[in-house]
């Protein structure tokens, strides 16, 4: 093997395929990444078993051939060499010389014959969409997502192609962040359903640069296609929560409030807050929503008021004279509002034991409907 390629472009290429690299594994192969030449187009590939992620690059090549060589080492190499041309050659002895201005470097190869390659075959199904906009959904509910291994179906990220809707949906029993897209139109693709785990969601945001993708898909793996890069992986073989039944469909109150005022408001009681359970306490009349946390432990509280609107759906309840109260975990309820790009916020409530529903009260576009859910805790 050997080819000319500029550094910059062989340290992005290599950082790229470092997400998957694992710390340890008892498999050599692993800690490698392999290299094949053919023609013009350099193939590197990366893998940790569950995720692949192939990147094509078209270079200058001389002499096709295949080799692995070890991740760690390369990119540590390659990452601090000035910005020019590099010549890279391979010998009969799986050695990988690397030359630069200032001399030379050489590592040792591994033949790769017992490289794992991805699944590639019996793809059903095939979507396009702007990588920007999956991207943002995915973003926006994997602070919903769990990371307790009993809780495997919870381990990612469902996204539903129901008609002509996208759906995004992620959570972990205590709160669900939902998106759908309206007006999704693959005519050709059946209802579908898929749990993206999280390792996979997370590398789709940092590889992908809100560039149009393709995405295939089966029963078990799916892979995504943009730019240079192709990111294969297994999908949580497991049944998502039927979510739509915990979402209420009779919360009778509302609340409107500014998402600015109440962010920082929350950040400061849950400083106070106890340690475990992050409890913050809501009591809410018909203009001033008051936000109080206490800490018995160190004799510690915050109590503050903001501006609101609160009403009920018949508006037949008194809520200056019997405010209504309700309990959050502040952590929950911080990381929901986060999500939603909108100056003001609108909640919808029912009793303070059942669960609420977060809405932005702005859209910049009207095909998108996002919701945050959020379980009440025990007031205390």
């Amino acid at each position: 093997m050997k080819f000319q390629i500029n550094s910059d472009n062989f340290v992005n290429a290599l950082s790229k395929l470092s997400f998957v690299i694992p710390a340890r594994t008892t498999h050599p192969q692993l800690n490698n990444i392999l290299f094949k030449l053919e023609g013009n187009t350099l193939t590197l590939l990366a893998t940790d078993l569950e995720i692949f992620i192939r990147c094509k690059l078209e270079i200058a090549g001389e002499a096709d051939g295949i080799i692995t060589i070890d991740a760690k080492k390369l990119i540590e190499l390659t990452k601090t060499l000035p910005s020019e041309n590099l010549i890279i050659e391979t010998d009969d002895s799986n050695r990988f010389n690397i030359k630069t201005r200032r001399g030379g470097f050489t590592l040792p190869g591994l033949s790769a014959d017992d490289f794992p390659e991805p699944e590639e075959e019996n793809y059903k199904s095939k979507i396009s969409i702007d990588g920007g906009i999956l991207r943002s959904f995915f973003s926006k509910v994997m602070h919903a997502t769990s990371s307790e291994e009993l809780r495997r179906n919870m381990n990612g990220i469902l996204i539903e192609i129901n008609g002509d809707e996208l759906r995004v949906v992620a959570t972990d029993g205590f709160r669900l962040g939902k998106i759908v897209k309206n007006g999704f139109n693959h005519p050709d693709i059946a209802d579908n359903k898929m749990i993206i785990p999280n390792k996979t969601s997370t590398l789709f945001m940092r590889l992908n640069n809100n560039n149009e993708c393709e995405i295939s898909y089966n029963e078990n793996f799916i892979k995504f296609c943009f730019e240079e890069i192709e990111v294969f992986s297994r999908l949580i073989d497991d049944i998502f929560p039927n979510y739509d039944s915990v979402i209420p469909k009779d919360n009778d109150k509302t609340l409107k409030v500014l998402k600015r005022d109440l962010v920082d408001s929350l950040r400061r009681a849950e400083v106070i807050a106890d340690n475990v359970t992050k409890r913050v306490k809501l009591d809410i009349n018909s203009s001033v929503l008051k936000i109080n946390s206490v800490n018995s432990e160190i004799g510690a509280e915050a109590d503050e008021s903001i501006e609101c609107e609160f009403s009920s759906k018949d508006g037949s309840e008194n809520f200056d004279e019997n405010p209504f109260s309700i309990a959050f975990n502040a952590k929950y309820l911080l990381d929901c509002l986060q999500q939603i790009d909108s100056t003001e916020v609108k909640f919808t409530f029912s009793t303070y034991s059942k669960a609420s529903i977060v809405y932005p009260t702005e859209k910049n576009d009207d095909t998108i409907e996002q919701m945050e859910l959020v379980m009440p805790i025990r007031m205390g």
